[in-house]
């Protein structure tokens, strides 16, 4: 459906596409609104693959569907919220809250790298999200830079559409198309199932990209490749500092090793208060960003 379909109809009675926000690997994002609530909402337009037959509208079923039901189960702050879900025009649509937001990866490339205290303020409100989808039974399973969402007030975690319920088939062993390599697990990558484990993996690495400006290991090449560097060690940090600590413990190869995500609420919150950045216990969401926040 193009932007003057968009215009001259309503996506389920209710639903009026303005303007594309975006492409990503599975679809459109729009900026969207919602005339019986009269609030403005993003909705994604899931495209489906295309293959020798032509296009997987099942796969495509799927994919919606499980974004739509591992999100809408979640109520958290730093978790994307989500709306609705619509077929229609032989698509399918999610609709979701719009949030007025650069990615951890933008905001990274532009600045270089992030200081300390604000990639622990980040990796602690989005852990605390990554612990209540983990207690719900969710496993994000794409957790990466660019779905990383910054507000001036929060940070959000993106993009469930390849996420996994706890007993569903679609847990399996297979790294999904889609997947940002060197932000998967090494387990993942080597074809072990998806646990709560290997998100960390994928969250400590997004706190490396954070305070260095790069991943922990390359961002090109082949899946072969990437497995084979992820048999050493990442390079230690030249900029972290205190948050050595957190990436260390997040970032081993051996998954039953790795810091549980507790350990690293903890760690991140004592880092916090030594840089004088005041949040609530590791339990809770912090209210608010610091002062002078970098989205400004």
């Amino acid at each position: 459906m193009g932007t003057g379909t968009g215009k001259t109809r309503l996506l389920g009675g209710r639903y009026q596409l303005t303007s594309p926000m975006g492409r990503d690997g599975v679809g459109i994002m729009w900026r969207a609104h919602d005339s019986r609530l009269r609030r403005n909402v993003a909705i994604k337009e899931i495209q489906p693959h295309f293959r020798d037959h032509g296009a997987d509208l099942e796969e495509a079923r799927r994919r919606a569907l499980r974004e739509a039901r591992s999100a809408g189960r979640l109520s958290h702050p730093a978790v994307i919220s989500v709306h609705d879900l619509l077929e229609e025009g032989g698509r399918l649509w999610i609709v979701m809250e719009l949030l007025e937001a650069l990615t951890l990866k933008e905001t990274v490339r532009h600045l270089g790298h992030l200081p300390v205290h604000w990639a622990a303020w980040i990796g602690f409100q989005l852990l605390s999200g990554l612990r209540h989808a983990h207690g719900a039974g969710v496993l994000h399973r794409d957790i990466n830079p660019g779905n990383i969402l910054l507000t001036g007030d929060r940070v959000v975690l993106s993009d469930f559409g390849i996420a996994a319920l706890s007993g569903e088939a679609s847990a399996s062993t297979t790294v999904p198309i889609g997947c940002a390599p060197a932000y998967t697990a090494p387990e993942r990558l080597r074809g072990r199932a998806a646990t709560p484990a290997a998100d960390l993996w994928s969250f400590g690495a997004c706190l490396y990209f954070a305070v260095e400006g790069r991943s922990p290991y390359p961002e090109s090449g082949s899946l072969a490749v990437l497995s084979t560097a992820m048999s050493r060690n990442p390079e230690p940090p030249a900029k972290a500092g205190p948050l050595w600590t957190v990436l260390e413990g997040l970032l081993r190869r051996d998954p039953a090793a790795r810091v549980s995500a507790g350990q690293a609420a903890r760690l991140l919150s004592e880092i916090l208060r030594l840089e004088g950045v005041a949040v609530a216990p590791p339990q809770l969401p912090a209210a608010r960003f610091p002062a002078g926040p970098f989205t400004s």
